[in-house]
């Protein structure tokens, strides 16, 4: 009898494996089926910019618009920079024309012209403000602003002022 016994033990802890694999196989496979579907495609008119530009007034002043995806340039220079996180910058005019890229960090961003907005990562600083007083901006969160700098040997018009 006690072979018995452990036969109907061993058949008992075999069917609440069956059971607890079968029930995890229903949770999974719905999951699964999740991760491996492709994601729905998203089309937008450009990435979300902002451009920095100084007026008749000689204050800077924003624009914000979008960059056009499928317009081409050459670049003259890239380079990279990080700031580490809660810093900020008084206020200074671009050192020269050029696209900002944020890889991380976010930013408040004020102009002499008393306009203020927030830079994502993602996002696009257009610096035109090469004249007058310029701009200011202070990171807001607690990642450091790891951006990249890309001059372009012309700045023919890319960006598009939102409508």
């Amino acid at each position: 009898m006690p072979s018995t016994n452990r036969f109907r033990s061993r058949l008992s802890a075999t069917r609440q494996l069956a059971g607890c694999v079968a029930i995890a196989a229903a949770v999974m496979l719905p999951v699964s089926g999740a991760f491996a579907a492709k994601p729905p495609i998203v089309v937008t008119e450009g990435i979300k910019a902002f451009r920095l530009c100084t007026g008749p007034d000689n204050l800077s002043h924003v624009i914000e618009g979008s960059i056009d995806q499928k317009a081409m340039t050459s670049v003259s220079a890239l380079h990279f920079k990080e700031t580490p996180a809660h810093s900020t910058y008084d206020w200074h005019a671009a050192p020269e024309e050029q696209y900002v890229i944020t890889l991380s960090g976010t930013l408040e961003f004020s102009t002499t012209g008393g306009e203020n907005f927030v830079l994502h990562p993602g996002e696009i600083l257009l610096a035109q403000d090469t004249t007058g007083p310029g701009h200011r901006w202070k990171l807001l969160d607690d990642q450091p602003w790891r951006r990249a700098y890309v001059r372009k040997r012309s700045m023919n018009p890319t960006f598009k002022a939102a409508a």
